[in-house]
């Protein structure tokens, strides 16, 4: 009897449980002229999440020609950035809403999904493209953390395989930081100190990784 009353005790506790877990956003993205070619991000509210991207083929356009390998990986955000999110996905009702009132006639850019689920509610929507200014910054935003872990795969194979690559890569970069397209740049920070330890790397190449770790460290501000 006694075992049978502390299963009973287990069992009700477990409805408070799951109340308690996390509230988790994700975006679901696919577009086959780009790479990655489908990718999911999981963000949690607590700033902890999950990148999922599948492997896809190689860009005619990738001049430097590297394997197109998925990926599978934590991430971390920062706090003001989860913190907007989650504002933006209970203001827009958790999703339950038409995103998707662009016009007929732009272009596709990608299938995207935006789903959210927690204690307060659950809800998502799919959409090409939307006009609503917040959908399209939560957009923004997700699509910069892709690209970030992007570059940061590719700085890796590039730091493993061919050393003289990274100063273009890096280049570019810095480029996608000073313009909005690459996010939350923390999450490749040990490959760029990897670089800027590494004396076999052009000092051109590691002197744009210490910029890039300054970004960081200045939490996300881009100076020149």
């Amino acid at each position: 009897m006694r075992a049978a009353g502390f299963l009973v005790i287990a069992l009700a506790g477990v409805p408070y449980l799951a109340a308690q877990a996390p509230a988790t956003v994700t975006f679901h993205f696919e577009n086959a002229q780009l790479q990655p070619a489908k990718y999911l991000i999981t963000l949690h509210e607590d700033g902890t999440g999950h990148f999922h991207a599948d492997a896809g083929p190689s860009s005619p356009q990738d001049t430097v020609a590297l394997p197109s390998e998925g990926q599978d990986r934590s991430i971390q955000v920062t706090s003001p950035t989860v913190e907007r999110i989650f504002e933006i996905a209970r203001a827009k009702k958790f999703f339950n809403m038409a995103c998707e009132n662009g016009d007929a006639h732009v272009a596709f850019t990608g299938k995207k999904e935006l789903s959210y689920q927690g204690a307060d509610g659950r809800g998502g929507c799919d959409y090409n493209y939307s006009k609503d200014p917040k959908i399209q910054w939560l957009t923004t935003e997700m699509q910069g953390i892709a690209a970030t872990l992007e570059e940061g795969r590719r700085l890796q194979l590039e730091h493993d395989h061919g050393r003289l690559s990274l100063d273009a890569e890096l280049e570019t970069l810095e480029q996608m930081a000073q313009n909005g397209q690459a996010l939350e740049l923390g999450n490749i920070a040990p490959i760029l100190l990897a670089i800027v330890k590494d004396d076999a790397v052009l000092q051109r190449a590691q002197k744009r990784a210490r910029h890039l770790l300054a970004i960081i460290d200045a939490g996300g501000i881009v100076t020149k």
